[in-house]
C-alpha cells in the first residue's frame, strides 16, 4: 500500500471511529454484556420454547466450554450446517465467545458446493442435523469429509443419533459461570466466514470482522430505529447473514425480542406477529408479497407488522404501494455478504413514492459511486457500476486473488451491480452488469422489464434475459410464472398490459417461456445462468426454434432440469 493510500485509510478509520461505527468492542463478549443488562428479559421464542438472555448466555457458555475441551481455539473454524434451530444460533455465538470463527452455511447447498466449502475453510468442528426432510445431512457430510480429507476434531449432531457424532450440549448449565473460557478475538479479527450464494459462480468465502458486523448493526439501529420494545419476526435463514443479524446480533445490541421460525411461512408469520406483537420482519420480495396477499384477504385484521425491509432481489414498486395501503412501512434494502449486510436502506418514515423509486439511502460513513467502463467515477445521477467503500467491508476473501480482483487500492469494492447514486445519497439498482440487455446499442435494464411484467395481475414472478438476435445483437426473452390459479392463455394480454403502462416497445419481450417456478438462490436472486442453460438445451432439443416471435411459448414444469426456489 502506498503512503497516500495508507494516509487515506487512516483518515477513514478515524472518521469511522468518530461516527461510532468502529469501536474496540469484541463481538464475542456481546452476549455477556446483553445478559448482564437484560438477564431475565425474553430473548427468543422458537416453536413454543422461550429463552431469556441469561439462559442463552449459560447455554452458549456451556457449548463454548465443550468446544474448548475438544481442542477448539482461537481462529479455528466451526462450520454450522443447520436449518433454523436454537442450536444454529448457539453454535455461532459459542464460536465467537472462544475466539473461533463461525462458518454458517445454508442447507440448500448439497455435496457439490459443500466439498468446495469444506476444502476451503477446513473446519475443526462441524455442527449439522441428522436429516432435513428426505435428505440425510450427516450422511452427506461424511461423504464430503471423506472426499476432502478433512477430519474435524469435533462433530456435533442435532435432532438425531449417529455413531461418531455427539449431541450439542443441551443443558443450560447452572455452573456455566464457573467455567473458564479463553478471551474472544479482537474487534479486528475474523469472526465469521460466509460463502456467497452467487448466481453464476462457485461460492466465495468472505471473511468478516467483528468490527465490520457491528458497524452494520449500529447503522441499522440508527436508521431503522430498533429499540427495546421491538419484536422481530424472523423466517429468514440464520445461516444467511441478514437472518443472523436480525435474529441474533440486533437483539444483543438493542435488547429487543425475536420470534424465530424454522423457515418462512407467511401464515405463521402473520399469526405470530399478532400473537407476539411483532413490529418488524424482513426477507426477499416474495415473502412480502405473500404477507400482503394475506392481509388483503382479511387475515389478522386487528394487528399487522408495521415495518418490513425487502432485499435480495428487485422489489416491485407496486408491491410497496400495496403494503403502504395496508399501513405497513415497507421499503427496499441493498447490501451483500462482502459488506457485512445492508449498506443502503429506506428509512421507515420515507414517503411511499420515494420508497418505490429507490433501494434506499446510503448508511452514514459508507460511500457509493457509479463508475463507467474505464473505472472513472461518474457525476451524481449517472448510470454505472456501483463501487462501495464502507466500515462494513469484509477483511477479504479466503482466496487473496479474488480480493485483489474486487477491491481497489483506495478500498472500494466492485459490486458488479449497475445503478444510480443521486446527489443526496439515494441509490437505485438497475440490475447486474450482465443484467443489461444491449439491443442495437440501446441499454435495457432487466429490472425495469421484470417489474412491468409482475405488475400484470396474472404474472406472479418474472425474469428476463438478453438472447442473441442477428441484426440487433440481443432481444428480450421473458420467463414468467403465472399467478396461482390463473391459466396461461398466451402472452398477448400481457403485451397489451405492457403497452398500457407505457413500457418502451424495445423492452417488450419477443420470446416467452412459462415456468412453474424460477430457480433462486437463498438470498432471493434468480439464477439466470440456469435459465440460460435450460433455454439453450431446449433449443438444442428442438422444442423451440429460438426465433424471436411474440407468440412463441415453451411450458416448463418444476420437475425438469430447472429447479424452483431453494428452501
Amino acid at each position: 500500500m502506498t503512503s497516500s493510500a495508507t494516509a487515506g485509510a487512516d483518515a477513514r478509520a478515524a472518521r469511522y471511529r468518530d461516527l461510532g461505527l468502529w469501536t474496540d468492542q469484541r463481538i464475542g463478549l456481546l452476549l455477556d454484556a446483553a445478559a448482564a443488562t437484560w438477564p431475565d428479559q425474553e430473548f427468543l421464542l422458537f416453536e413454543g420454547r422461550r429463552l431469556t438472555y441469561r439462559e442463552l448466555a449459560r447455554w452458549v457458555w456451556t457449548v463454548g466450554a465443550d468446544l474448548v475441551a475438544r481442542g477448539i481455539g482461537h481462529g479455528d473454524r466451526v462450520l454450522v450446517y443447520l436449518p433454523n434451530t436454537l442450536e444454529s444460533i448457539v453454535a455461532q455465538l459459542a464460536a465467537w465467545r472462544i475466539g473461533a470463527v463461525a462458518v454458517p452455511v445454508i442447507t440448500i447447498y448439497r455435496e457439490h458446493e459443500m466439498r468446495q466449502i469444506v476444502a476451503d475453510c477446513r473446519p475443526a468442528a462441524l455442527v449439522t442435523a441428522a436429516a432435513q426432510g428426505s435428505r440425510g445431512l450427516v450422511a452427506e457430510m461424511e461423504r464430503v469429509l471423506s472426499d476432502t480429507g478433512v477430519e474435524p476434531v469435533a462433530r456435533y449432531i442435532v435432532d438425531g443419533e449417529v455413531p461418531g457424532w455427539d449431541p450439542v450440549p443441551q443443558s443450560l448449565n447452572e455452573a456455566a459461570d464457573e467455567i473458564a473460557l479463553p478471551e474472544p478475538g479482537a474487534a479486528t479479527d475474523c469472526c465469521t466466514i460466509l460463502y456467497t450464494s452467487g448466481t453464476t459462480a462457485a461460492p466465495k468465502g468472505a471473511q468478516l470482522s467483528g468490527r465490520g458486523v457491528l458497524a452494520t448493526v449500529h447503522s441499522m439501529r440508527r436508521v431503522q430505529g430498533f429499540h427495546l420494545g421491538d419484536v422481530i419476526v424472523n423466517g429468514a435463514p440464520v445461516s444467511h447473514l441478514s437472518g443472523f443479524l436480525c435474529a441474533c446480533v440486533v437483539p444483543l445490541v438493542t435488547g429487543c425480542r425475536v420470534v424465530l421460525l424454522r423457515k418462512w411461512d407467511a401464515e405463521a408469520v402473520v399469526a405470530l406477529a399478532e400473537q407476539e406483537g411483532g413490529t418488524y420482519s424482513h426477507g426477499v420480495p416474495v415473502f412480502l408479497q405473500e404477507m400482503v396477499d394475506l392481509y388483503e384477504a382479511g387475515r389478522s385484521p386487528g394487528y399487522r407488522l408495521t415495518n418490513y425491509i425487502s432485499g435480495g432481489s428487485s422489489t416491485p414498486g407496486h408491491l410497496l404501494e400495496r403494503a403502504a395501503a395496508l399501513g405497513i412501512s415497507a421499503g427496499r434494502g441493498y447490501g451483500m455478504t462482502e459488506l457485512s449486510g445492508t449498506v443502503v436502506v429506506v428509512p421507515p418514515d420515507t414517503p411511499p413514492a420515494r420508497a418505490a423509486d429507490f433501494e434506499g439511502r446510503i448508511f452514514p460513513g459508507s460511500e457509493i459511486e457509479a463508475r463507467d467502463e474505464d473505472g472513472t467515477a461518474l457525476p451524481p445521477g449517472s448510470l454505472g457500476e456501483l463501487w462501495i467503500r464502507s466500515p462494513q467491508l469484509m477483511i477479504g476473501y479466503t482466496d487473496p486473488a479474488l480480493t485483489a480482483e474486487q477491491v481497489d487500492a483506495e478500498g472500494f469494492f466492485s459490486t458488479g451491480d449497475v445503478g444510480v447514486v443521486d446527489a443526496e445519497g439515494w441509490v437505485r439498482i438497475d440490475g447486474r452488469i450482465k443484467d443489461i440487455i444491449n439491443r442495437g446499442g440501446e441499454k435495457l435494464p432487466c429490472k425495469d422489464i421484470e417489474e412491468a411484467l409482475t405488475s400484470f395481475p396474472g404474472v406472479a414472478r418474472a425474469a428476463v434475459l438478453g438472447v442473441p438476435e442477428p441484426r440487433l445483437g440481443e432481444q428480450v426473452c421473458a420467463f414468467v410464472v403465472p399467478a396461482e390459479g390463473v391459466p396461461w392463455t398466451g402472452p398477448e394480454t400481457v403485451v397489451v398490459h405492457l403497452e398500457s403502462v407505457q413500457l418502451a416497445k424495445q423492452k417488450i419481450p419477443v420470446e416467452w417461456h412459462v415456468l412453474d417456478a424460477l430457480p433462486m438462490t437463498a438470498s432471493g436472486k434468480v439464477r439466470k445462468h440456469e435459465l440460460q442453460a435450460w433455454r439453450e438445451k431446449t433449443l438444442s432439443d428442438g422444442a423451440h426454434d429460438g426465433r424471436p416471435r411474440r407468440r412463441s411459448v415453451v411450458r416448463h414444469r418444476s420437475d425438469s432440469s430447472v429447479g424452483g426456489a431453494d428452501e
